[in-house]
């Protein structure tokens, strides 16, 4: 009897020691296969800090007061701002308006030329048509300030824009700062490239003309570039280095009355359903009297279009730098255009090209 229970006893006991083991190793394999916890909302994804400024500040946002009135850009609705970190970090957006027909330039050419404005941030200061998103980023007003705009997968854009005023405290300012970090490694991430012209006259012209907006919303296309002059849309179409039939002096003082007429010749022949405006002539730049180059326009009405060119010899290889400049008038039904209309469009390009030219002068001559 004695031996019966000593015997069972044993058993039991090596039982209850397999099952110890098992579950053991159980426990090892469910530590082991059990996901690591997430990590603290710091490390989340980088991107998620531009669209939730609560995560971007580690506190609820909130309205700010009357004293942040939603800057309106022309052709886009504002919202409320938001603050956070006691007023020293904000947060703007805005969403396209329905755009216009008639528009000269996208709605984000609009909104990128408003924001250097009201900033004065440097950065490309034409739009370009194949971006799609950019930001610019820097210190106005004594805050830093980031901004981007992008398109959204259906079509839509949007603009957002942060600003931050660091703490006076040491330590909230370095916390701050690494915060805002965050925010400016996910817009990096944004900015495409910028698209460069064809050769180095062509980049150095498109500086030129970005140069003479003059605060104006101008568009890069692939074969264009758009602005508006006093409500008129121009449209920039050829733009760039070229070998002239004819020669043309770089040199004011060896330009002769026979070559500026076998240039108009010329221009005719090439253009004969052409309407001349402002036959081939020289441009008077400031410059003119102080060694500048010379250079050449003419502006002519064909095919419900007005016309202008610009050529700009260089001092070297006869080559010259060209820039044509278009601009649509409204035909009348009849087919004539309006007089009024051809005449407001000659003076707008005639200033257009007065302005490339005196630039063109001033940073390359």
């Amino acid at each position: 009897m004695n031996m019966a229970v000593s015997y069972q006893s044993r058993q039991m006991a090596r039982a209850g020691l397999l099952s110890l083991s098992i579950l053991l190793s159980g426990g090892r394999d469910a530590v082991a296969a059990k996901p690591a916890l997430p990590a603290r909302a710091a490390a989340a994804p980088a991107a998620d800090v531009m669209g939730d400024l609560r995560l971007l500040a580690q506190q609820r946002p909130k309205r700010c007061g009357a004293d942040e009135p939603a800057q309106q850009a022309p052709g886009w609705r504002a919202t409320a701002v938001e603050c956070a970190w006691q007023g020293r970090l904000q947060m703007r957006r805005w969403s396209a308006l329905p755009a216009a027909g008639n528009a000269c330039v996208s709605q984000a050419a609009l909104w990128w030329q408003w924001q250097q404005a009201r900033t004065g941030i440097a950065a490309p200061a034409a739009w370009d048509a194949a971006w799609p998103a950019q930001g610019l980023s820097g210190i106005s007003s004594g805050r830093q300030r980031l901004a981007v705009i992008e398109k959204s997968a259906g079509g839509a854009w949007t603009a957002s824009e942060w600003t931050w005023n660091p703490s006076p405290r040491a330590a909230t300012r370095q916390w701050q700062m690494s915060r805002w970090e965050l925010l400016a490694t996910a817009a990096a991430k944004l900015r495409p490239a910028v698209r460069g012209a064809a050769g180095a006259e062509a980049a150095a012209l498109r500086a030129a003309w970005e140069a003479n907006l003059r605060g104006r919303a101008g568009e890069v296309l692939a074969d264009a570039w758009l602005w508006e002059s006093n409500g008129l849309c121009m449209r920039m179409e050829t733009a760039g280095l070229s070998q002239a039939q004819q020669h043309l002096p770089y040199s004011r003082d060896e330009v002769r009355h026979e070559q500026r007429a076998a240039m108009q010749l010329q221009l005719a022949r090439r253009f004969p359903r052409a309407t001349w405006l402002t036959p081939f002539r020289l441009v008077s730049t400031p410059a003119a009297n102080k060694g500048g180059g010379a250079k050449y326009e003419a502006i002519w009405l064909e095919d419900g279009l007005v016309k202008g060119q610009l050529w700009m010899p260089t001092k070297t290889d006869g080559a010259i730098v060209r820039a044509r400049i278009v601009a649509v008038f409204p035909v009348e039904p009849g087919g004539r255009p309006p007089g009024p209309a051809v005449a407001n469009r000659r003076a707008a390009i005639e200033r257009e090209l007065a302005g490339l030219a005196a630039i063109w002068e001033a940073e390359h001559e």
